[in-house]
């Protein structure tokens, strides 16, 4: 016999009548009763053993009758508008809360009463921390239940609450027994969660966003434009009737308002293309004017082109003095400064306003490219 055979002959001697090594596969229970164990330690300092954990399928009808008295009732939230339950009976609530206050698990029963949110408070951090190692734990889970980013969101006061905040589909309950504290005081919790979500496909979203953008896109937006703002004072206004003149200078023709929803939001320019009336949008200018509505009067000269309520408009200075001046007025001068004016073109009438017909253009400027 080779030494081979001897050694091999050894080794297999040696493994009779030893039991083979006690490995698990991981599962949902072992992955909830380890995070739960691992969230108490890393959150609280506090001693605590999942002593056993079963899973089953539950209808939203029959979750109030497994929630035992004085519990507390932590809403959870989780991606895409799902919702679960995390449920602490009234001995684990008061385990977690000694251990924050007194730094241990008082061996003493708990008083029978309803959970405050100062005590939901205290077991958020905790209760967080356990569902998130428990998303982690069951990643290696064969066919893993769908529990990954659910957290605390409020605190339900009273059962019946939970018909309104759950919609009636099947849901996965997990019961955990507890044993907390060196004491060993006994607790239970449970954990609800969707037996399953909706997936949906990145083709549906596709369809959603393109419809959605048509929806938008074709939606009717108002726009209104105001061609010029005068100011008038008070008796001014009293004293219009059907027939008045208000002046509108030309510069009021580069200066026209495009507001939507009340608001401003561009400037513009009159002018015509193809022998109809146009706007030519002025994007980009600074934004000096008052951005809630009014424009200020266009000025020339120094002096407001239209009167203020406060009175006329100032006068220019040097004027010769009127006094002994009788017969003709002295000559303006040359008034070539002021450059050529177009033709204010066939404008019509002021009448009624009943005619609807549109008057002719005249001499507006083409909007051409620049």
């Amino acid at each position: 016999m080779s030494d081979a055979d001897i050694i091999s002959a050894m080794r297999r001697k040696a493994g009779v009548g030893r039991p083979p090594p006690d490995v698990q596969p991981m599962s949902a229970e072992k992955a909830l009763r380890v995070a739960t164990a691992k969230a108490a330690e890393d959150v609280l300092g506090l001693p605590l053993l999942a002593t056993a954990v079963e899973e089953r399928q539950s209808a939203i009808s029959r979750l109030p009758d497994d929630i035992p008295e004085y519990a507390l009732l932590s809403l959870l939230e989780g991606p895409g508008e799902t919702y679960g339950l995390l449920v602490m009976d009234k001995n684990t609530v008061s385990a977690i809360v000694e251990q924050q206050t007194a730094g241990k698990v008082l061996p003493l029963v708990p008083e029978n009463r309803a959970p405050t949110a100062t005590d939901a408070v205290m077991c958020t951090s905790v209760c967080d921390r356990m569902l998130s190692l428990f998303a982690q734990g069951v990643e290696a889970v064969p066919n893993p239940p769908d529990v990954a980013g659910f957290r605390v969101v409020a605190q339900l006061k009273e059962t019946r609450s939970i018909a309104i905040a759950f919609e009636d589909i099947p849901y996965r309950r997990y019961r955990i027994r507890l044993r907390l504290g060196h004491v060993g005081r006994e607790g239970e919790m449970l954990l609800v969660f969707p037996w399953s979500r909706p997936r949906v496909s990145s083709a549906q979203t596709d369809d959603f966003s393109t419809s959605f953008q048509d929806v938008v896109f074709k939606s009717e937006a108002v726009l209104d434009t105001v061609l010029h703002r005068a100011s008038l004072t008070v008796g001014e206004v009293m004293h219009l009737e059907v027939g008045s003149v208000l002046p509108i200078p030309r510069e009021a023709l580069s200066r026209v308002e495009v507001r939507a929803d009340g608001r401003r939001i561009s400037r513009a320019c009159v002018g015509q293309i193809n022998g109809k009336r146009a706007l030519r949008l002025v994007l980009g200018e600074d934004e000096d004017d008052d951005l809630t509505g009014n424009m200020s009067a266009p000025t020339m000269g120094g002096a407001s082109a239209l009167g203020a309520a406060s009175g006329p408009p100032a006068l220019p200075p040097n004027l010769p003095s009127s006094a002994g001046m009788e017969g003709d007025l002295p000559p303006l001068g040359d008034l070539s400064a002021m450059g050529d004016l177009p033709p204010l073109g066939d404008l019509p009438p002021l009448g009624n306003g009943s005619d609807l017909d549109f008057p002719p253009i005249g001499d507006l400027p083409p909007l051409g490219a620049e």
